[in-house]
């Protein structure tokens, strides 16, 4: 296809491509391995993440994107182009029109990172485009109207918190209260009170499978193993909902401040729609248990969980692409 349309959802945790008239060709974790004799890339997504924590000599784990943004260009490179060589779509980036998404407060830095991804990819085209405003557009929200809509994108390194309206962003915070700040909080809990380390895969697993935001939930038990300090051999332990919710709150909590603050510079006029209409509520984070809920009764805001969270992002893409076809032609 010549010069095709691609969209990348370039998130900290997982990325997602699309090319248009073939959908979705990737949705894998963002981590690359590198072997470190020769630099080639070894694996990528769900098959470098199976690594994690028991990486063979000579291979290294690498996370390309911290917070959000590029931390490692060379290794986004490797990443980007071996998506595009493992699904056979290679040729697709020679021309390609490309959008990108990013978080609110790009760097000039941060934004020529993402510049020099694109040229080192060989695209013909780029647009830079805000992650939230996309998840917006992907969740149906009416943002070119003149009334204001609030999106609270929870991923994995960011949240972004976001006002639209009439297609602009008025006013936005990104904050890297989220996902991956949640895990580091149950390492540290697990090694404090349990004297038992665990790995970023353990404390991912505890969050997703007990964790809970508020005080309504169900107390469950979880067998947890990892390496006992005092004794450096494998140790299990039990833990508790009520034990995770405790660690998970105060991040929550900052992410409350957050949306606040938002709601605090937000003129007058949009903020009385966004009271009126509510909060929608997107990204990986926001399936965790009772957040809906307790940012809801927090702001006094109707908060709506969005169709897909973990999609939404990559539809407002889809959905734009036509739209932006004009501006990337120019």
């Amino acid at each position: 296809m010549l010069n095709p349309h691609i969209a990348i959802d370039l998130g900290t945790c997982n990325t997602i491509v699309y090319i248009n008239h073939k959908g979705i060709i990737f949705n894998e974790p963002t981590v690359i391995a590198i072997n470190e004799t020769n630099k080639n890339t070894y694996a990528i997504g769900y098959e470098a993440a199976k690594l994690i924590g028991r990486t063979p000599q000579g291979i290294k784990i690498i996370h390309p994107l911290k917070n959000g943004v590029i931390a490692d260009l060379e290794a986004t490179i490797k990443f980007i182009s071996t998506i595009f060589q493992l699904t056979k779509n290679k040729r697709s980036l020679r021309k390609a029109k490309i959008i990108i998404t990013a978080p609110s407060e790009l760097t000039p830095v941060e934004e020529n990172a993402i510049k020099q991804l694109a040229k080192k990819l060989g695209v013909s085209k780029l647009l830079i485009e805000n992650k939230a405003k996309m998840a917006a557009i992907g969740s149906d929200l009416d943002v070119n109207s003149s009334k204001g809509s609030m999106i609270v994108d929870v991923g994995g390194g960011t949240t972004d918190v976001v006002v639209l309206s009439v297609g602009k962003v008025v006013v936005s915070k990104s904050i890297p209260n989220a996902g991956l700040l949640i895990d580091e909080a149950i390492i540290r809990y697990m090694r404090a009170t349990h004297n038992i380390m665990i790995g970023e895969k353990n404390a991912e697993y505890i969050k997703m499978k007990i964790g809970s935001v508020g005080t309504n939930y169900e107390n469950r038990l979880l067998q947890i193993s990892g390496v006992s300090i005092e004794t450096s051999l494998p140790h299990s332990v039990i833990i508790t909902t009520q034990a995770i919710s405790e660690v998970i709150n105060p991040i929550v909590n900052d992410i409350i401040d957050c949306v606040r603050d938002i709601l605090f510079i937000t003129p007058p006029e949009l903020a009385g729609d966004i009271v009126e209409n509510g909060i929608s509520l997107t990204g990986g984070i926001a399936l965790l248990t009772g957040l809906r809920e307790t940012l809801e009764k927090a702001l006094n805001v109707p908060v709506r969980l969005t169709a897909d969270p973990l999609l939404s992002t990559i539809e407002g893409c889809r959905l734009s692409l036509k739209t932006f076809k004009n501006a990337l032609n120019h």
